[in-house]
């Protein structure tokens, strides 16, 4: 038999759900979706009126540098530019080049020494030779005072001594060995210079030591140590010399200088009494030079050849002007003075003068005997070897 009719739904059957959404335009739940493209155009226009401003904005400023521009779009704040930067790479260009120290590692065991010779004075340097000194010198007779007190045809000590600073700063003299310079002299003498030099003994030991005194220019030396040695004068008393070790500024050398004035025969004959001085002071030269250290003498010596070559073969000296000895004997020069300048062995002299101007302008009776003197570098035994680095010497 057939199925029972009822078993069977021949009803056409209900459309979908979805169907229906589709049909109508709407969500499945049926209601109405809002269109996008509105959205869109509005964003569009917003983002052409920004670009707009911006561009506009940007034409009333001075053009700016990309790197600038995006710092001040991000608010980071950057150096300012080099305005160099922008230009043409090919062109020459200059650039200001600062020298200086080169640098190199140090080490620490140097180090340790460097600090150590600094507190004691002690400075690095490439050689433990020094540097070569040369300065003027002179020796000068100034005509006492006391020779010039009356009628005579010279004006007054003080008065002359005008001239004889005049011929010290015309010869550019570092160094002067002066003879009867009395206390008269040596006050005009100080208040002309102003402490430009300085003098040994002045009146430091009396008014009878102040006659043969050593003047020396303070920006070129310094004093060491200062004494005095008595030679035999008129008949035979002894009157004190001086003698002083100097140090050059620029240099840092040490240079003895002696100066003195051998008895004349005013009262009475003196040779004998000028022998017996100039040995003293040929054994006062080889004693201060024992130890390499250069000497200077000066002096009016009131003797030529019986004095000069006697001391040039004690001592092994030679004058400024050309006399020295040798195994051959005394090499003697022509026209030569009473007044001297001689020089230890390692001493170069040049330019020597002979200025009689002096004479002329009536400010001595004896010349102005200068010349040019050249100590040369030595080694410095107080220098401290640094292997590798120097030399540790003692500071000027």
């Amino acid at each position: 038999m057939g199925r029972h009719a009822g078993s069977r739904n021949t009803a056409t059957p209900a459309p979908r759900a979805a169907t229906q959404g589709r049909a109508t335009g709407g969500h499945a739940d049926g209601q109405a979706r809002t269109p996008v493209w509105p959205f869109a155009l509005l964003a569009t226009i917003a983002l052409v009126a920004c670009s707009l401003a911006l561009v506009l904005r940007a034409g009333d400023q001075p053009a700016m540098p990309k790197v600038d521009r995006a710092a001040s779009l991000t608010g980071i704040n950057r150096p300012a530019a080099d305005t160099a930067r922008g230009a043409d790479r090919t062109a020459g260009r200059s650039y200001a080049v600062r020298h200086g120290v080169r640098l190199a590692p140090v080490h620490p065991a140097f180090y340790a020494m460097k600090t150590k010779m600094a507190a004691r004075g002690y400075v690095l340097r490439t050689s433990a030779s020094g540097a070569t000194a040369t300065f003027g010198v002179s020796s000068f007779n100034l005509l006492g005072a006391g020779h010039t007190a009356g009628a005579g045809g010279y004006a007054p000590g003080p008065a002359r001594m005008g001239g004889a600073v005049s011929l010290l700063r015309a010869h550019d003299v570092s160094v002067a060995g002066l003879q009867e310079f009395q206390a008269e002299q040596f006050h005009a003498f100080e208040a002309m210079l102003g402490g430009t030099y300085d003098a040994y003994p002045g009146l430091s030991l009396g008014v009878q030591p102040v006659q043969n005194s050593i003047v020396w220019r303070r920006a070129d030396w310094t004093l060491v140590e200062a004494h005095t040695i008595s030679i035999p004068y008129f008949h035979g008393n002894r009157v004190p010399m001086p003698y002083v070790l100097l140090r050059n500024v620029h240099s840092g050398q040490d240079v003895w200088f002696y100066n003195s004035h051998n008895p004349a025969d005013a009262h009475g004959p003196a040779g004998h009494w000028r022998a017996i001085a100039t040995s003293i002071e040929v054994n006062l030269a080889r004693q201060l030079t024992a130890d390499g250290t250069p000497m200077i003498v000066t002096g009016d010596m009131n003797d030529r050849e019986p004095f000069a070559c006697p001391f040039a073969a004690g001592s092994g000296f030679h004058s400024a002007d050309g006399v020295y000895s040798d195994g051959a004997g005394c090499h003697y020069v022509s026209r030569t003075n009473v007044d001297w300048v001689f020089g230890s062995p390692t001493l170069d002299f040049s330019g020597f003068v002979t200025d009689r101007s002096s004479q002329t302008r009536r400010i001595s009776d004896h010349p102005f005997v200068s010349a040019r003197v050249t100590v040369p570098a030595t080694v410095d035994p107080r220098c401290r070897k640094a292997p590798g680095f120097g030399w540790f010497c003692p500071q000027h």
